[in-house]
């Protein structure tokens, strides 16, 4: 019995430990957001480049895209304790040096990098106006290394979970992990912009690292450096390797195909006269493009070889096992219980071939199910609306109102706290009235918020800003829930996991690639509107009056731009609606969250 008691509490320690890690990286992912402003102000980016200000966070959501399908099987093959500890410690350096970027900047020359296609400046080098800032730099590739330890914690705190409970015990656990990842990102904003207010952008990074020392020692004290499980009939006595070749075509083709979207709309000005000499629009870069289209190509043929083979090597081993089996126990009466593998050591068979086989990082034959490939494209439409929500209602409230960092965060507040609530409500519905249907109730909502964002003036007031943010967080929760039922319900017990992360994958990957698309878009209208500028009758070139008039345009030119962005987050929510038809259209059982089918 006090033994019983004493794993009994361990698991739960092991649990909190895990869940605060969680939560730390979840705050990360959308912290800065509120922060945008004051990051931008001290790294010293234009009005004109504020798509490269969008890379803090693309580069946070590429390293979570990266990272987060590998280390769950890197887990599995070097224990839990070891993994999170060496992620934890990956978060914290990122972190660190995350929060000395603009001392980094200052400090040492980066403008190497003009050698291998990156136009970074050299230290106070402010001639060429086109080029990146170091800080900002810096400031990316820091947020990157952040993300990679950040976003490999979410599966392996999930696997921990799994090694401690059962089946029954074990949804509740993971449970309570996705309600803390969801938590840590509405309580973000307004976490950051309460920082940012009080003591700077960079305290937002530095007060990462004495958290991750406590919770490294919680995991060394609590998370077993290995949990031996009971290997199942027709298991395998050694351990899969990694995908790692599809994990990197993955993550090359999504940077190529980010830095081909997010070109700046200018590649050089002359002032702010309305000049248009010397300005070249710049389009998106086909090269780019064209390299990530190659790249997501070739990982398709990887994973589908890799699938075909891994399929293949569980087949041939299924059928050693079997022969082992009859050579073994020739009696059919006997019932035996002993792994496949036992088998084939037994009889002098080997299993190298099939315990080394090769599982890929998203199985494309999850693709080949309606249900599947439907909801994985309202995931990726979802994301790329969610993140311009997240990223512009900061920016208008700050550019447009002048509004500090904790107006920017209480503002976002109204959107991100009726996600949970939302999703709640949208598990209920899954199981009453379909997952299809609740999932277009979803998106007309949130449809509906951005056209009322669409329609704010330049004075919004608080109540305007209330009723649309609301409206528009209902939706976004209420199709949560249908995502991932049906993504669950599309696929076999063994692939419920993989479908669940795949769809979770697209969402971010739609945040990216929605981020990067919009906001270069958006910033050549800005561009368009600042060039048409003109001073009013009699004033002269940076006068006063001609100073006033300016300002006055270009919080007007930044309304235009924003409203228009949130129409065309607008537009995607209804496109997404298309393939929501196409979602489970039978009532969910709600057994299907907790792993079964059916009810069974």
């Amino acid at each position: 019995m006090q033994r019983l008691k004493l794993r009994r509490n361990i698991a739960l320690l092991a649990l909190l430990a895990a869940c605060s890690a969680v939560f730390l990286t979840a705050l990360d992912q959308t912290v800065v957001v509120t922060a945008l402003p004051s990051i931008i102000n001290d790294l010293q980016i234009s009005p004109t480049q504020l798509d490269r200000a969008a890379w803090i966070v693309t580069g946070y959501l590429l390293g979570y895209v990266i990272a987060m399908p590998l280390m769950g099987r890197v887990s599995d093959m070097y224990g839990r304790r070891r993994v999170f500890m060496i992620c934890l410690g990956i978060f914290g350096i990122g972190s660190l040096f995350c929060g000395l970027a603009p001392i980094l900047a200052t400090t040492i020359d980066i403008s190497f990098l003009q050698h291998i296609g990156i136009n970074v400046a050299a230290p106070g080098d402010i001639s060429d106006p086109n080029a990146l800032t170091p800080g900002l730099v810096w400031l990316v590739a820091a947020r990157f290394i952040q993300a990679a330890g950040g976003g490999a914690i979410i599966p392996v705190a999930m696997a921990v979970a799994g090694d401690f409970y059962g089946q029954m015990q074990r949804s509740l656990a993971l449970g309570l992990i996705g309600m803390v990842t969801e938590t840590g990102g509405v309580l973000g904003p307004l976490y950051g912009s309460v920082i940012v207010q009080n003591w700077g952008w960079q305290a937002i990074f530095y007060i990462n690292l004495p958290i991750v020392f406590v919770l490294m020692v919680a995991i060394w004290l609590f998370v077993p450096a290995r949990i031996e499980a009971s290997i199942p009939l027709g298991g395998t006595l050694g351990r899969e390797r990694i995908d790692l070749p599809g994990t990197l075509l993955l993550g090359a083709s999504l940077i190529c195909l980010s830095l081909g979207l997010s070109q700046e709309a200018i590649t050089s000005t002359t002032g702010v006269t309305g000049s248009t000499v010397g300005q070249v629009p710049a389009q998106n870069n086909p090269i780019l493009i064209g390299a990530a289209l190659l790249l997501l190509a070739v990982f398709i043929v990887v994973e589908v070889h890799s699938e075909r083979r891994s399929t293949l090597q569980s087949a041939n081993q299924q059928s050693q096992a079997e022969r082992a089996r009859a050579g073994a126990n020739p009696s059919p009466n006997i019932q035996q219980s002993e792994p496949a593998d036992l088998y084939m050591v037994g009889a002098g068979l080997t299993p190298t071939l099939a315990r080394r086989r090769t599982l890929p990082i998203i199985e494309l034959s999850l693709f080949k199910r309606a249900a599947f490939s439907a909801t994985s494209l309202v995931s990726l439409l979802v994301g790329a609306a969610l993140i311009i929500a997240m990223a512009d209602i900061p920016l208008f409230i700050a550019t447009v109102l002048g509004g500090g960092p904790i107006d920017s965060g209480l503002a976002l507040l109204r959107l991100t706290v009726m996600i949970p609530i939302g999703a709640i409500i949208g598990g209920w519905l899954c199981a009453r009235i379909t997952c299809r249907l609740t999932a277009i109730l979803g998106l007309l909502p949130a449809a509906l918020g951005f056209w009322l964002m669409h329609l704010w003036p330049v004075n919004v007031g608080w109540l305007q800003i209330t009723t649309s943010t609301v409206i528009c967080g209902l939706g976004f929760g209420l199709v949560i829930a249908p995502i991932g039922t049906t993504a669950i319900n599309a696929a076999n017990n063994r692939q419920m996991g993989m479908a669940s992360s795949t769809v979770t994958v697209l969402r971010m990957v739609g945040m990216i690639l929605g981020l990067a698309a919009l906001t270069s878009w958006g910033l050549g209208k800005f561009h368009d509107l600042l060039v048409a500028f003109k001073p009013p009758p009699g004033v002269s070139v940076l006068s006063p009056a001609y100073t006033t008039a300016y300002v006055k345009y270009v919080t007007y030119a930044a309304h235009q731009v924003f409203t228009s962005i949130f129409l065309a987050a607008g537009i995607l929510c209804l496109v997404a609606i298309v393939p929501a038809l196409l979602m489970e259209g039978r009532k969910s059982s709600p057994y299907a969250f907790f792993g079964h089918k059916d009810g069974k």
